[in-house]
């Protein structure tokens, strides 16, 4: 099943309609409609996610399916700890982008998620705003990369870090001429 099939579901197991999400996020039911049905073209990551915040859901939660093992655990756990392994990690791809996503803790039911980004110079991660509920911290580990909050720019480089307010509405995208490559706490998790 995809995503769009689950956002489907999703939504009639919770009792909301098309009306409730388009009034909510500013998206028209016909193209919901269209979305849901797979007929409509790869929608940014901004569009899933607003509707993702509707549905109280985390956005990762709408694939639903699982990583194959190697005969290895994906998550080693115990009553304390958890490690996840480099060669299991959950990846996201996001619609529109070539930009990648490493979930490098072990599930979303924490407090906080922490991704792995690696993006090419000048792929947007988000041609869109978004914001969410929380905060986030990031960590340039190599390369160039471009955070916009509120209409202001800060241009970030190997080693450099920011933080903000996630309710803010943010855009990221990589620059410079090489790989850029990101770490990202968030809480509480919002994909």
């Amino acid at each position: 099943m995809d995503i769009f099939q689950n956002i489907k579901k999703i939504r009639k197991g919770k009792g909301i309609t098309l009306k409730e999400i388009s009034e909510k996020t500013g998206i028209s039911v016909n193209y919901l409609s269209r979305l849901e049905r797979g007929a409509s073209s790869n929608p940014s990551i901004g569009v899933i996610k607003n509707i993702t915040n509707v549905l109280g859901v985390p956005f990762m939660g709408l694939n639903g399916e699982s990583i194959p093992s190697n005969g290895q655990d994906q998550v080693v756990r115990n009553q304390k700890v958890s490690i996840v392994r480099s060669n299991m990690r959950k990846m996201l791809i996001f619609p529109k982008s070539k930009l990648k996503q490493y979930l490098l803790t072990p599930d979303l039911q924490r407090k906080l998620e922490v991704l792995l980004g690696e993006v090419d110079p000048g792929d947007q991660y988000e041609e869109e705003w978004y914001n969410h509920e929380g905060e986030e911290f990031g960590l340039i580990l190599e390369g160039q990369y471009e955070v916009t909050v509120e209409n202001e720019v800060y241009i970030l480089n190997e080693g450099d870090s920011i933080y903000f307010p996630s309710h803010l509405p943010h855009k990221m995208r990589g620059i410079g001429n090489k790989k850029c490559r990101t770490l990202w706490v968030i809480t509480p998790p919002s994909f």
